[in-house]
């Protein structure tokens, strides 16, 4: 799972990678910061109308456009997507076939041990360039207004990741970036770019009472 990542630092570097000058600039983002579930992030969609790559804000924990309730009615835990499930799950079918998004980090964040005796990692890549996470966006229509939401896609974790968690993120590498967001073939299954851990201890721990 990836529960936890840091923000917008590569922003610029994402929009001109994939050439979006008239794209907003990292400061309206915001400084980096953590992104856990129904906090906000930027991310890269295809406009479905225009056909142009754009960067928006978006919701992480995907909403999809068939719910029209109220978002705190909302208690479905959708702020990942299994690769090997993904199309068998309704919520995230009409995402997985026609709105795809990439999300930009820095770092993500991963736990292992036991919950008494947790240890928290920040994993970036090795060759510090920017993560580029695999996506799914949707926007709903709920009594709030619109909501426009995204869910990271998972797989099995790779030989980086495998000794502290079972899964991990799908990170894109740059030339599958733009097929990804034109729902071109791209192969999600092949290891992620090598991996750079970080022991992190102890754990913060919020008011709550969660490990983040």
């Amino acid at each position: 799972m990836c529960g936890q990542f840091e923000a917008a630092l590569y922003l610029n570097f994402l929009k001109n990678t994939l050439h979006l000058p008239d794209a907003p600039d990292q400061m309206e983002f915001g400084q980096p910061s953590k992104v856990v579930p129904t906090g906000g992030a930027p991310i890269v969609i295809e406009n479905p109308e225009s056909g142009r790559l754009e960067i928006i804000p978006a919701r992480f924990g995907l909403i999809p456009h068939w719910y029209s309730g109220v978002l705190k009615d909302w208690k479905a835990t959708t702020f990942n997507a299994r690769l090997d499930t993904v199309k068998e799950k309704r919520v995230f079918q009409g995402a997985w076939k026609y709105r795809r998004a990439v999300v930009p980090a820095d770092c993500f964040y991963e736990w292992s041990g036991e919950r008494n005796a947790r240890r928290r990692w920040r994993i970036s890549r090795a060759d510090n360039q920017p993560l580029a996470f695999a996506a799914l966006w949707d926007c709903a229509n709920l009594a709030e207004g619109e909501i426009w939401s995204f869910s990271l896609l998972t797989r099995d974790a790779g030989h980086d990741m495998a000794p502290i968690h079972n899964r991990e993120p799908v990170i894109l590498a740059p030339d599958q970036w733009d097929n990804w967001l034109r729902r071109r073939p791209v192969d999600l299954i092949e290891s992620a770019p090598p991996l750079k851990l970080t022991s992190e201890t102890p754990a913060p721990i919020d008011i709550n009472g969660e490990l983040f």
